[in-house]
């Protein structure tokens, strides 16, 4: 018992500054519709899933109590790794295109244990759609979480309600670091109901109509644009309107939900027309999904493109990234191996689903050593404390400084590539007037 709770007050110590550090990975949080989580039963969190370990750290921190996670089986493999992931409390689960069924077998003993955690009223979490993608939507949802759902009705549904909780996570960009994230709880599925009024079913008829039913209330909490080859040209609208339906809405505009809720108007304006009007609708989504890739293909962030006084703000730009030049090269240097180990990490990933994880795992190992050493030793070779604590002082703020001067030298950049392309910003002009 003693060790247990030992193992507990260190699971909390370290989540304090897990927690920290994820959202200092981030430029700006919202996290919307906590309290629809229940509080009179156990809990089955079903997230999307676009990021691979940071989906998991933004629902670990929509409240305070430890959850218990899955992860792919194939990285259990090394007894390192293995025992921290435990005491991260996650736990393996073996997909049917990792290996012959026999290791599926497996996952019923994950299960008994997923059960009795649940039963333990501790919060679980797994991915419906089983794998990350790559775009704004939502994959097919697989069968495990709704077996385990109805595994932990069976073993104790009389005593308590079994809720699935669908949440939607939102990346301002799906691979950028310090990007935005948006975090919606929807409206939870009282699994325990939802069965007692469908008893006459049969357990797989009960798996697809929960399957429907989360799905359709996954779909509310994220931005769901359909994947077909109009995706590039919805996608670019959603970003070229986002400001012009915010007035429409009477939203302030100050927001991510805000931003959201105007995007999820563009979709449902350009579905409905694509209904009564086919054909125009159609080759005007050609001409945006054209203008969409010609801007990625340069370079040109939507940012630019939106800016009615670019030649200002450029030149704004450009005073704050001398303004901060000194202190970019500071940042730089101290930060070097937290930048260069992460970058050549990231190499060795083709998926960049991954990259985001990467820097967030190396800046949380290796920041505090290098605050450690480079601290201790500009202590011992300062002619004073005084310098020393300078030094500490802006260490601390060195690595997000950096990512953010990044970010300003990739703007400023993106607004001189806008003015020199003068037919890009006339087939904006065209779009725009077209889709007003």
């Amino acid at each position: 018992m003693a060790k247990i709770q030992d193992e507990d007050r260190n699971y909390y110590r370290l989540r304090k500054y897990v927690d920290f550090m994820f959202r200092a990975a981030y430029r700006k949080v919202e996290y919307y519709g906590q309290e629809k989580i229940p509080q009179d039963g156990t809990i089955i969190y079903a997230p999307n899933h676009t990021n691979t370990l940071m989906d998991a750290l933004a629902v670990l921190i929509v409240d305070k109590p430890a959850k218990v996670f899955v992860a792919r089986a194939d990285i259990f493999k090394q007894p390192a790794i293995l025992k921290f992931l435990t005491f991260l409390k996650m736990l393996p689960i073996n997909r049917k295109r990792d290996g012959v069924e026999h290791l599926l077998a497996q996952n019923e003993e994950i299960n008994d244990i997923v059960v009795d955690v649940l039963r333990d009223r501790v919060p679980f979490c797994i991915f419906p759609e089983g794998t990350h993608g790559h775009k704004h939507g939502l994959m097919s949802l697989q069968k495990g979480i709704f077996r385990i759902a109805l595994q932990a009705n069976t073993a104790f549904g009389s005593e308590m309600p079994v809720y699935i909780v669908p949440v939607g996570i939102m990346y301002g960009h799906l691979f950028r670091f310090r990007t935005s994230l948006l975090l919606r709880v929807g409206d939870p599925i009282n699994v325990t109901q939802f069965i007692s009024e469908r008893a006459e079913l049969n357990i797989p008829q009960q798996i697809n109509m929960l399957r429907d039913e989360l799905s359709n209330q996954m779909k509310k909490a994220i931005l769901q644009i359909p994947d077909d080859d109009n995706y590039d040209a919805v996608l670019g609208l959603v970003q070229i309107y986002n400001n012009d339906e915010q007035r429409k809405l009477k939203l302030k505009g100050n927001s991510l939900i805000d931003r959201f809720l105007a995007a999820e108007e563009t979709i449902k304006n350009i579905g409905t027309s694509l209904q009564t009007n086919p054909q125009e609708t159609q080759q005007l989504l050609d001409k945006a999904g054209e203008f969409s890739r010609q801007r990625h293909t340069l370079g040109i962030g939507t940012a630019s493109v939106l800016n009615p006084h670019i030649r200002l703000s450029l030149a704004g730009k450009l005073f704050l990234l001398l303004l901060g030049l000194p202190y970019f090269a500071f940042a730089a240097v101290v930060t070097s191996p937290v930048t260069l180990l992460s970058v050549w990490l990231c190499s060795k990933f083709k998926d960049p689903a991954f990259h985001n994880t990467v820097r967030y795992l190396v800046s949380f190992v290796l920041l505090p050593v290098l605050l450690l050493l480079l601290g201790v030793a500009a202590f011992i070779a300062s002619p004073c404390w005084v310098w020393g604590l300078a030094f500490v002082l802006l260490f601390l703020p060195s690595f997000f400084f950096l990512h953010e001067y990044l970010r300003l030298l990739r703007l400023f950049v993106s607004d001189v590539k806008w003015l020199i392309h003068r037919d890009l910003r006339r087939k904006f002009k065209e779009i725009k007037s077209v889709f007003r």
